[in-house]
């Protein structure tokens, strides 16, 4: 058996007689998760009648030879064929997207992955690479992601949050998503004001699946031996990532802090630019630290302050479509639900939506326990997405980690709500 999840959300032999009742299937979402699904369904043997995305390049066209049709088709079945979600961050997104459409016979994929009773050439076939380690990984985080969103009314578990320790990078690329382009003086987060929300945010969730510690490049921050040490006092999170660049490589004494199960190192290989990838790569595999290291080449152009006039209903669409719409940011203090939010607020780009940022040290747990869950589950858009170029499989591809000699100069976008 290629993955057996530990956890058991579902009935998992009733959902799937209920999908074997129907002659059909439909399944939604296109990329790897979907390539896995289809393979589960041709394995129970289920067929599928077509594929959607909302990846509009993907319309109309053949993928394992399974036409790829707008989302808009589906008002057509009357809810007749059941559709199945195969993606992990825009599932919520598609829920209410199919039940605005009058939709509701819709499942989502947790019960064919649960026991996956595939070889990993049967994925292969399907065009999925990832190791048997990221295909559990992937499915781990999907089946927390969907245990998340069905407990959310009695647990606050949450998929990630970004710790901002520096705005400051050891490269000056034009296109950072998270808008380091921009600063001009770029600041340290405070040493007190970092370990002070780290304790108020982990004492007030349940659980997070995911902290990164970024910047910025985090490992110019002098102190965060010390953070790391500090967020090893708990134990509601499962993975620890250092989000670098490969430019920085710590001294040996610095580095053994790192030596912990729950760590993982992120690093983005850009060439020449990464001037020490292979000596901090070297170090972490002395220290048996788990990493990776992949090569990147472009980005998506989705690093700049910019002044949209979308309506509401396209706000609404990417924002579900955003893969950073679960990304809970920590800066200075304040807790945002996406890092662009984050970084434009405090450029001060775009105005302070009271709404929609939560001053982590102004509430009482019960306060603050409603407040995040009130964010991460019931928001549809931010008003920050207004002045974003979206960061979905739609928004174009730009040459990854072009350098520069200025900050970008911006001015203020005053949205209007």
């Amino acid at each position: 058996m290629l993955y057996n999840s530990p956890f058991r959300h579902v009935d998992t032999k009733e959902n799937l007689q209920k999908v074997k009742a129907y002659n059909n299937v439909i399944v939604f979402g296109t990329g790897n998760l979907g390539n896995i699904v289809i393979a589960a369904l041709k394995k129970e043997g289920i067929n599928v009648l077509f594929l959607t995305d909302n990846n509009r390049s993907k319309w109309n066209t053949e993928i394992h030879g399974y036409k790829v049709l707008p989302p808009k088709e589906l008002k057509k079945t009357n809810n007749e064929t059941p559709i199945i979600l195969a993606s992990d961050l825009t599932f919520p997104y598609m829920h209410r997207q199919l039940k605005e459409m009058g939709l509701t016979n819709v499942f989502d994929a947790d019960f064919l992955l649960e026991k996956l009773d595939l070889e990993i050439d049967d994925l292969h076939k399907m065009g999925v690479y990832w190791s048997k380690v990221k295909i559990k990984q992937k499915i781990d985080l999907y089946l927390y992601d969907i245990n998340s969103q069905k407990n959310k009314n009695s647990e606050l578990n949450v998929r990630c949050v970004d710790l901002v320790l520096t705005e400051k990078c050891s490269l000056k690329c034009a296109g950072c998503s998270n808008l380091m382009q921009y600063y001009a003086k770029p600041v340290d987060e405070d040493f007190d004001q970092c370990i002070k929300s780290i304790d108020t945010f982990m004492n007030t969730i349940d659980y997070v699946y995911e902290i990164r510690v970024l910047g910025g490049e985090p490992l110019m921050y002098k102190r965060i031996d010390e953070v790391i040490k500090h967020l090893y006092k708990y134990e509601n999170y499962g993975k620890l990532q250092i989000n670098t660049n490969g430019t920085i490589c710590p001294k040996p004494e610095k580095m053994e802090v790192f030596k912990n199960d729950k760590v993982f190192f992120d690093i983005s290989d850009y060439g020449e630019k990464s001037r020490n990838l292979d000596k901090l790569v070297s170090e972490l595999k002395r220290l048996g630290i788990r990493y990776n290291a992949a090569r990147s080449l472009e980005w998506q152009d989705c690093g700049r302050i910019v002044e949209t006039n979308r309506k509401e209903e396209h706000n609404k669409e990417v924002f579900g479509n955003c893969c950073e719409n679960q990304g809970l940011t920590i800066l200075h203090g304040k807790l945002y639900l996406c890092p662009f939010q984050a970084n434009a607020t405090n450029l001060k780009a775009i105005p302070y939506f009271t709404k929609e940022i939560i001053e982590l040290e102004n509430h009482n747990r019960d306060e603050l326990r409603d407040l995040i869950h009130d964010l991460y589950f019931k928001t549809e858009y931010l008003e920050a997405c207004k002045s974003c170029n979206g960061r979905d499989h739609n928004v174009a591809k730009i040459e990854a980690a072009v350098q520069m000699k200025t900050p970008v100069k911006y001015d203020f976008i005053n949205i209007k709500i």
